[in-house]
């Protein structure tokens, strides 16, 4: 076996926060959680060889604002001795949890509705960071000599959730079975030497939002259950990326029933169960005998033998530059402030609840800032993403931050030549949408309410995910394939 062996450590944290913090991702529910249907947890998982380290982290999370996400990526670097861009900082993104990304996710550093509610998210906020640092350095503090293998399956969960009303047209949050998806599940098995399982890493492409609007519980959603089966039936610690979902439901999508979130992530832990299983990690030859017993019978089974641990461990990292739409005219947002600041003064006036107030509150918000911009003549503006590219051998891990629509996905697994690629979403950020050309034509809640609740100025060019996926392309480029 080569001296430059392939390691890895693993390691799981609970960062369930204490109840009454708001769960994020529905702007109209600022309710604090009330119970926990299931604990939130962090686990990192650390691959090493002599000239490599990276760290993965999987949090049950909606995801993180970038400054947070660039302070926890080089503490982590620096504890475990490895670069900032060799940490993959992810997020299932699950809309059950409290607000990690600050002042553009429409949570408390936003539109704080409860006296103390920012200090109190600060000091969970504060004592994350020191978690997601020590549970990585605990994974890092375990490492053992592993051989790793890639597969895939398909489950029929995902659902492009652009609806068109037939009605009138109008772009809905819903069912598009005509829609493009990517039902892929794809694993990357982690085995000790001996073909011992230690880990798993699955990936799909669906947010995690089976459970919907008028549920206060703490839950890691469909990415729970797909942990939970996971590593029941392989003895393997599961982690879970989260795909390029910004334009991904799943079939079940915003329930009060919690069999739905069981139904759903079972579907998709099966076919990343049945990947698993087709995975042999070990070095190994088949062998064919020939035998007899009544009737000739050729033998076949596996002749396992000494090898490396792996052949090519390497990292590769750029910026993927989103432009945005040019600002409005200071007439043309003047008028849009006036109509919003008047239509929240008549939400106050009538005594409405915070379902109606708090995600006006965010539309006056965002008018107030892209009139300073206009009024300062800044009205040019872009969004940069940094991306990374993990390859070990024949299997690539791909991350942005944000929400990409999943063409961003197939269009990058389409242009990597290597055999098995994995692709993460809301991973090292959260920055908003980066829709596809049909979306910026037609509109849709991508390009205009959730511009306002992530605060970007304007929405994205119509060139915004081929953008993204040339920068990809240099990546690949990079990782040599």
């Amino acid at each position: 076996m080569s001296n430059n062996i392939l390691s890895a450590g693993v390691a799981r944290a609970d960062i369930t926060p204490p109840l009454g913090f708001r769960m994020q991702g529905a702007m109209r529910r600022v309710e604090g959680a009330e119970g926990i249907e299931s604990n939130l947890l962090a686990t990192a998982l650390v691959i090493t060889d002599n000239n490599n380290k990276i760290a993965i982290l999987d949090c049950d999370l909606i995801g993180f604002d970038l400054p947070l996400a660039k302070e926890i990526r080089q503490k982590i670097g620096q504890a475990i001795g490895t670069k900032l861009t060799n940490v993959l900082l992810g997020a299932t993104h699950t809309h059950n949890g409290p607000c990690t990304g600050r002042n553009g996710l429409g949570g408390s550093h936003d539109v704080p509705v409860r006296d103390g509610e920012i200090e109190a998210l600060d000091t969970y906020i504060e004592n994350l960071v020191r978690q997601l640092v020590g549970v990585t350095v605990i994974a890092n503090s375990d490492l053992q000599p592993v051989r790793v293998g890639a597969g895939s399956d398909e489950a029929n969960v995902a659902i492009n959730r652009e609806e068109i009303d037939p009605e009138d047209s109008s772009i809905l949050v819903g069912r598009n079975p005509d829609g493009i998806t990517d039902r892929s599940v794809d694993v990357l098995r982690i085995d000790t030497i001996d073909g011992v399982p230690l880990a798993v890493i699955v990936g799909y492409a669906a947010h995690p939002v089976v459970m919907g609007y008028f549920q206060y519980l703490y839950s890691q959603d469909y990415p729970g259950t797909v942990r939970s089966i996971v590593e029941k039936a392989t003895n393997a610690t599961c982690l879970f990326l989260t795909g390029a979902a910004g334009n991904q439901a799943c079939w079940s999508f915003l329930q009060s029933n919690w069999e739905e979130q069981e139904r759903m992530g079972g579907r998709i832990a099966g076919a990343a169960i049945k990947a698993f299983y087709g995975i042999e990690t070990r070095p190994h030859k088949e062998i064919r005998k020939r035998g007899q017993s009544l009737s000739l019978i050729a033998l076949y089974h596996k002749e396992f033998h000494d090898g490396p641990t792996h052949q090519l461990f390497k990292t590769a990292h750029s910026t993927a530059t989103v432009k945005l739409q040019p600002l409005p005219s200071q007439e043309e947002i003047e008028a849009q402030l006036a109509e919003a600041t008047a239509l929240l003064d008549k939400y106050i006036a009538a005594g409405e609840g915070t379902e109606k107030t708090v995600p006006q509150q965010l539309e006056v918000r965002w008018a107030k800032g892209v009139l300073d911009m206009v009024k300062k003549g800044d009205t040019e503006h872009t969004l940069e993403y940094p991306i990374a590219g993990y390859r070990i051998d024949d299997f690539v891990l791909l991350s942005i931050p944000g929400e990409p629509f999943v063409e961003i996905q197939i269009g990058v697994k389409q242009l990597s030549k290597s055999k098995h690629t994995m692709f993460a979403g809301y991973a090292n950020g959260i920055l908003g949408y980066i829709p596809v050309e049909k979306t910026v034509k037609q509109g849709g809640m991508s390009v205009s309410s959730a511009v306002r609740t992530y605060n970007i100025p304007a929405p994205p060019t119509e060139t915004a995910a081929d953008d993204v996926i040339a920068a990809f392309g240099k990546v690949l480029s990079e990782l040599g394939v």
